[in-house]
Parts: structure tokens; C-alpha cells; sequence
């Protein structure tokens, strides 16, 4: 076990809609089966409920966050929620992307690129 007795933060560890599994979810799976605690976040609680539920399974220990982390107090109060609960971070993995089939804005072309 890599990461026994770490503890992780997995930003978009929720599944966005369609088939498979997404990266912030299969990472936050992994850590969990390597040893760590880890805590969950999305920007849809559901889908992180979903994954800290697939990690309970395993025996693995989790909870979900919710936080946008284009804002500011979210990333605070995320930072602040992994070390009230486990007392201090190890690993970030920072995994945030966009999802158009998830409802995300389309990315647009800075005028000066295109």
C-alpha cells in the first residue's frame, strides 16, 4: 500500500455523464486502494457521494466536498475540511476539466490564438 496512512485531495473526483470512468474518480478509487484517505470534491456533491460510496465499498476511507475551485473561499474551505478531518495533506491531485456533455460552457478561442 504506496499511500497508507497519506491523505489525499482528488479535485473532480465526481463522474461527469457518460460512459466509463473519468480520471478524478478512477484517481481517487486508486489512492483509496493504495492506502490513503481521501477527500472527494466536486462541484456536484452527488457525483462525489457516488465515488466516497465505490471507495466505503473497499473499505477505503473517504468524504465528499463540495467546492468550485474557480473561487477562492472554496479552495480555502476545501483545504481547511482535509485538515480538520485527517490533520494535515499529502497529495493534491488537481484534476478539473470540462465537460460539455455535463452542462460546462464551450471553451472559447482568445481572439488573439485564433
Amino acid at each position: 500500500m504506496r499511500l497508507k496512512d497519506k491523505v489525499a485531495i482528488v479535485v473532480g473526483a465526481g463522474q461527469s455523464p457518460g460512459e466509463g470512468m473519468g480520471n478524478g474518480r478512477a484517481t481517487a478509487l486508486t489512492f483509496a486502494r493504495e492506502g490513503a484517505k481521501v477527500l472527494c470534491v466536486d462541484h456536484h456533491l452527488e457525483s462525489a457521494q457516488e465515488t466516497v460510496a465505490m471507495i466505503a465499498v473497499t473499505n477505503g476511507i473517504a468524504a465528499a466536498f463540495k467546492a468550485d475551485v474557480t473561487k477562492t473561499a472554496d479552495i480555502k474551505a476545501m483545504v481547511k475540511e482535509a485538515q480538520s478531518r485527517w490533520g494535515r495533506i499529502d497529495v493534491l491531485h488537481n484534476n478539473v476539466g470540462v465537460s460539455l456533455s455535463g452542462g460546462d460552457a464551450e471553451l472559447l478561442v482568445p481572439t488573439f490564438l485564433g
